[in-house]
């Protein structure tokens, strides 16, 4: 009886450990191998991020349909978009210097509570005519824009120092694609909800709480992320440097031009998204808008987190450079779908399907970068990769909307941005096999693995 009580709770434990990445072996012992248990200081970053990417997709929803609201115009969006991407592209490579110079850490934290004091000012504009008050929200999403750019370099550059064993780093990337897909789930349907209850404001006094708990998180982590061998060069000298590598390692340039692209055909969706429910669906009513918007996202965000689940799973991926390009192609054909879709499920289908995607190819190119970079050099990295992704999608941004205003019209523009994204990388794949790039990262990665510890 005893026995099979213990065979009965040990295939149970077996199952749940199948959900918390948990072995367990033929006597019932119990040995994690969930990174957010196993490495207790990036569960804090984890955490935090947890928190803070749900405020964040609160003040998305909300800034985004605040605008279009208050201005009934595609052009202010793009000018939105365009305010928040000049301070990656003035200050982000100088940004990747400065994280690689000090204790990452420190420059988190200095991140999250600027961005925390930056987004409260937001509601402090209601009582501003809306001519006035546009261009406050524009300047204090420039503001806000600006102390991000300190965080996303210091976190990617962070996490191998913070998940010590490089057979865990698909998993721990996997897991930070969990977070921001899990406030993608919550936070946009919870948003469209608030809104329709309560108005603009309340979002933004949620996400800038969600700063300041992030904030907290990261200052609890005990252990010093500063950079190993640290560059004594001048400043413009660490940017060439870093500029120098991503141009040297050509899968790395391939990759970043390909994630480019996909943003920057990613961009006419975002831009696009509420006149075209407005337009072509007739979704006209504040709070309808947001909610439908909020549940599409919702469910694209739930598709996310099951594919960074199973991909949290594995410690590699073999060929994840061709891996990268299929799936690209992919996302055209879906961006196709989505701007030729005769009603709102197929809208919402290409969505969750185009969303999800970007996760499907988000987690395999950060982990590339994070074992084919070293680590004094990694925030300059991840610099160089969000520049040259926010300035695609800017462009993108910016050539989609005036497109859009053509004869071709919002439809015409999404197609033709999916056409173009899978033409451009089907000749993608055919130079990734001509210039063996998965021989080249492979050469790579064990190179910087046989080096000494960082």
């Amino acid at each position: 009886m005893l026995e099979k009580l213990r065979r009965t709770i040990t295939k149970a434990v077996r199952v749940i450990g199948e959900l918390l990445v948990i072995d367990v072996d033929n006597q019932g012992g119990i040995k994690s191998r969930f990174v957010f248990l196993k490495y207790p200081n990036f569960g804090k970053l984890l955490l935090g991020q947890l928190v803070s990417n749900i405020g964040s997709q609160f003040s998305y929803i909300a800034i985004l349909f605040l605008v279009y609201d208050l201005t009934g115009e595609i052009y202010a969006m793009a000018i939105l978009s365009v305010a928040q991407a000049i301070p990656m592209i003035l200050i982000g490579p100088w940004a990747g210097v400065v994280v690689d110079k000090i204790d990452r850490k420190y420059a988190m934290v200095f991140a999250d509570i600027g961005q925390a004091l930056a987004i409260i000012l937001i509601p402090l504009t209601a009582s501003f005519p809306d001519n006035v008050r546009i261009w406050w929200i524009i300047g204090i999403a420039f503001c806000n824009a600006t102390f991000a750019r300190f965080f996303y370099p210091a976190r990617g550059a962070s996490i191998p120092k913070l998940v010590e064993d490089n057979k865990d780093l698909l998993a721990a990337n996997s897991l930070s694609a969990v977070a921001y897909q899990t406030s993608a789930l919550v936070g946009p349907l919870s948003a469209g909800i608030i809104i329709g209850l309560f108005g603009y404001e309340v979002p933004f006094l949620i996400d800038s709480l969600s700063f300041f708990f992030s904030a907290i998180c990261i200052l609890l982590i005990n252990r010093s992320l500063k950079a190993v061998n640290l560059s004594k060069q001048k400043p413009l000298q660490d940017l060439i440097t870093g500029g120098r590598y991503v141009i040297g390692f050509l899968p790395l340039l391939y990759l970043l031009i390909v994630f480019s692209v996909l943003m920057f055909a990613g961009g006419a969706s975002m831009i696009l998204i509420v006149p075209y429910l407005e337009t072509e669906f007739g979704l006209v009513e504040q709070g309808t808008r947001e909610f439908i918007f909020g549940l599409m996202t919702s469910f694209s965000a739930a598709l996310g987190i099951l594919i960074a689940f199973l991909l949290s799973r594995r410690t590699h991926i073999s060929r994840p450079v061709t891996l990268i390009s299929v799936t690209t192609v992919l996302a055209g054909v879906i961006l196709v779908i989505f701007g030729a879709a005769p009603n709102l499920w197929v809208v919402g289908l290409a969505w969750i399907g185009f969303g999800a995607i970007e996760v499907f190819i988000g987690i395999p190119l950060q982990t590339i970068a994070q074992e084919t970079v070293p680590d004094a050099l990694r925030g300059k990295i991840f610099s160089f990769i969000n520049l040259s992704i926010t300035v695609s999608q800017v462009i993108g941004m910016g050539i989609i909307s005036v497109i859009a205003n053509t004869s071709v019209g919002i439809r015409g523009s999404l197609m033709l941005s999916g056409i173009l994204l899978s033409v451009f990388f089907v000749f993608g794949i055919v130079f990734l096999i001509r210039k063996q790039l998965e021989s080249l990262v492979e050469i790579r990665r064990n190179e910087l693995a046989l080096r000494q510890p960082e």
